[in-house]
């Protein structure tokens, strides 16, 4: 065979692998999204940011809302898609970190059938009551709620949230008999404390920090390992001493288990520029999530590390597991 018949031969070759690898999907470079949850949500804003981000790569991201069952409709439809890359999950990472220890069973594990793709960023938890109320910090509030009954529920946006088991792990600590209302959702709980009929709610920061400074709520303490420079003056819980409560949500790109190795290197790269870009990083910022990144081990690290982690707190706390 001749040269010209070799080179030939090697790019047909080539065009015939390329046809039938898992990298076939990036001709029209297109990655199709899921996210277990409504538009305009948490999970829903940051998957639209780094796909935002990630078109300046070269790739068209789509995000694709299949909400339901607290996200775990999108999580099934991961495993359900092919291991091509062509189809990523975003989601709280608490919802393979957290769930497994708080449904009975689920048609997923986490620690097997996912691998990390890309972080975007973490969020942090609050406590917060209406401005209206007499606690003007932690302690008070906790006194208010030792000496009254009616003062000590809190309500989240659901059981067996990481929210739930923050208002645990703090009432078990300073012994007082926090009383937990399940709300759907945190803006229902946000506006029952903004109303009074609450006596405080424990949500998402970016849920809360708009109505602090609107003057409607007072947040009292947050789940973050440092003080935050948007909530001058407002204490840590650890910083408090509720070491155990410093607790973030993860926010980050699951691919399925048995996706090729390189095109997830390749799939961590863009998100990782997306994310790092001033553009996104910017935009997270301006959410109040604060934008990190990760390589695809130290994801799935954590990914294991924190499913231990949430398996300690679900178990000290007495929970019931329920029904998935």
């Amino acid at each position: 065979m001749n040269t010209t018949r070799r080179q030939f031969a090697g790019l047909l070759g080539a065009s015939t692998l390329a046809a039938h690898s898992p990298f076939a999907f990036a001709q029209d470079r297109t990655i199709r999204v899921l996210v277990g949850y409504a538009a305009g949500g948490a999970a829903d804003t940051v998957a639209r940011a780094v796909a935002e981000g990630v078109r300046g790569h070269g790739f068209n991201m789509l995000v694709d809302n299949k909400g339901g069952a607290g996200g775990r409709l999108a999580t099934e439809a991961l495993i359900a898609a092919p291991a091509d890359g062509a189809t990523l999950l975003m989601t709280p990472m608490g919802n393979l970190t957290l769930y497994p220890h708080v449904f009975k069973s689920l048609s997923y594990d986490p620690l097997k059938q996912f691998v990390g793709v890309g972080k975007a960023c973490s969020m942090s938890f609050a406590l917060a009551v209406s401005a209206s109320s007499p606690a003007k910090t932690l302690k008070e509030f906790l006194d208010l709620a030792r000496k009254d009954n009616a003062l000590a529920a809190y309500g989240t946006p659901g059981a067996g949230t990481a929210m739930h088991f923050i208002g645990q792990l703090l009432g078990k600590a300073a012994k007082v008999p926090l009383a937990h209302v399940a709300y759907r959702g945190g803006s229902a709980a946000v506006t029952d404390a903004i109303g009074g009929v609450l006596p405080c709610a424990i949500t998402t920061l970016p849920n809360l920090l708009p109505m602090h400074k609107s003057g409607k709520l007072r947040i009292l303490a947050i789940s973050d390992e440092a003080p935050l420079a948007a909530l001058p003056g407002v204490p840590t819980f650890k910083s408090l001493g509720y070491g155990d409560l410093a607790i973030t949500e993860t926010f980050a790109l699951f691919a399925r288990a048995g996706t090729p190795a390189p095109l997830v290197a390749q799939l961590n790269k863009i998100v990782t520029e997306a994310v790092q870009s001033e553009k996104i990083a910017s935009l997270l910022h301006k959410l109040e999530y604060q934008p990190q990144t990760a390589t695809t081990e130290a994801l799935d690290r954590q990914l294991r590390e924190d499913h231990a982690r949430w398996g300690q707190i679900v178990k000290a706390s007495g929970y019931t597991p329920e029904d998935s």
